[in-house]
């Protein structure tokens, strides 16, 4: 079988679909901080997106190499450049549900369905990339599976301390929720 090259697929397919899903990560927490009455700055959006863009990077760059590192142990061939194509391929359902569950607050449970997809993809990807035997199909799913959102999470969680202060509130929004609170428990 004959597959593409790991940087043409990257930059025509990857590295797009990523930016995709980082925008609507960027769209879902501007939702989420809108329905609550949070006043969010221009920065701290592209600070939502560029966070979550270097996260979604590193964790199918990291988490391919990691896979294929584990690959042995599940009797699957150990090819890094295979088992990165694998998780971007993976990603797909969920970079997609991103901006889909951006649309409303009620949405989110769209970017889970992504996620489970993600899931059975990874899986169903792995004998044909990799030539995981089918009895170890399953567990090297589920150990990728927590590989890629785990690097995804912690670097995200690292870089938005880093970058973003938090979506701290302005004291105006702090001043005039604490009025309004005070007036409707009193």
């Amino acid at each position: 079988m004959i597959y593409p090259r790991f940087d043409l697929f990257f930059f025509a397919y990857g590295l797009p679909l990523m930016v995709l899903g980082a925008a609507g990560r960027m769209t879902r927490e501007l939702m989420r901080h809108i329905s609550r009455d949070v006043e969010v700055y221009g920065d701290q959006l592209a600070g939502v997106f560029i966070v979550s863009l270097i996260g979604y990077v590193l964790s199918v760059w990291l988490g391919g190499l990691i896979i294929s590192r584990l690959a042995k142990s599940f009797g699957s061939r150990m090819d890094a450049d295979r088992a990165i194509l694998l998780c971007m391929t993976a990603y797909t359902p969920y970079m997609i549900a991103q901006p889909l569950a951006a649309i409303g607050t009620g949405m989110d449970p769209l970017a889970f369905i992504g996620l489970m997809y993600t899931v059975f993809i990874l899986g169903k990807g792995l004998g044909p990339m990799l030539h995981t035997p089918n009895k170890h199909t399953v567990g090297f799913a589920l150990i990728g599976f927590f590989v890629l959102f785990g690097i995804a999470h912690v670097s995200y969680l690292l870089l938005s301390g880093l970058f973003i202060a938090g979506f701290a509130p302005s004291p105006r929004t702090v001043m005039s929720f604490r009025l309004n609170t005070r007036a409707v428990f009193s």
